[in-house]
């Protein structure tokens, strides 16, 4: 494989137990890498709701997977229950991404609608062309999730289930690390896999984002730069296909296409 990010730093900010797949990925391209996250996965603040869903799960249409983390949490909530994983094997699955979809079939569970725009958004049109009014759809998922999926969802007639699996949290522990990484290192780029590690990012960094200036941001999706935006930060590339693989080739376009004065 080429080194086509040579040199470059890149700066991670995913959850630390997320972050080793997008490391490997960019080593493989030359990069050298600081991990720094901005994000923790957490247990949501009670498990009540995702326990009564699970013992029922036979009772719903579908199970729809919003995140890999959702995927996992799901996955090891079942075992600690004493609950097959088998049991989810009569509902249909979809999930947002290929992504997602790849951990669900490491817990052993087959995706039957993966949609061709991997966000909330291509999630619902699929989902809305499968007909699922009137379908009981049970929906794991992060405890700050957006709301739009279910809204929509819910206009044409699911009967929904929203149990939370997992929570976001701020480490606010990484201050001085990322603080010292902004203002000491050379960074070249800034990596944001989710608009919780952009919003976390503008907390942690609090005053000091007024005064430091950043390197090139590189956004995994649309609705990760529509958060960037709002926050005042700009993204150097979007990328088309919003996984992993979309952010790195955004990142080897942008350096070898990109003016060398720049």
């Amino acid at each position: 494989m080429m080194q086509q990010l040579q040199g470059k730093r890149i700066l991670i900010t995913r959850d630390i137990s997320q972050a080793e797949g997008l490391k490997e990925k960019l080593v493989l391209l030359g990069a050298e890498i600081l991990c720094v996250a901005t994000i923790a996965i957490s247990d949501p603040p009670e498990w009540e709701s995702f326990d009564q869903a699970a013992e029922r799960a036979p009772d719903f249409d579908w199970v729809v997977f919003s995140s890999t983390n959702a995927v996992r949490r799901t996955s090891m909530r079942l075992s600690q229950l004493n609950l097959d994983t088998e049991r989810l094997n009569a509902l249909k699955k979809a999930a947002v991404g290929n992504q997602t979809a790849a951990a669900a079939r490491e817990a052993g569970w087959k995706i039957d609608l993966i949609p061709d725009q991997y966000q909330a958004e291509g999630l619902l049109d699929a989902l809305v062309k499968s007909g699922v009014s009137g379908k009981k759809i049970w929906m794991p998922r992060a405890l700050q999730a957006r709301s739009f999926l279910i809204d929509e969802l819910e206009k044409v007639g699911a009967v929904i289930t929203d149990t939370p699996v997992y929570q976001n949290t701020i480490p606010y522990e990484n201050r001085d690390r990322l603080q010292n990484a902004l203002l000491n290192e050379r960074i070249d780029w800034i990596t944001f896999t989710s608009s919780s590690t952009v919003t976390n990012f503008i907390k942690i960094l609090g005053d000091l984002r007024l005064q430091i200036q950043l390197p090139k941001l590189a956004s995994v999706g649309r609705i990760t730069s529509k958060t960037m935006k709002q926050h005042g930060l700009v993204p150097s590339i979007t990328a088309e296909r919003q996984n992993l693989d979309g952010l790195c080739q955004g990142i080897v376009e942008w350096e070898t296409t990109a003016p060398k004065s720049d």
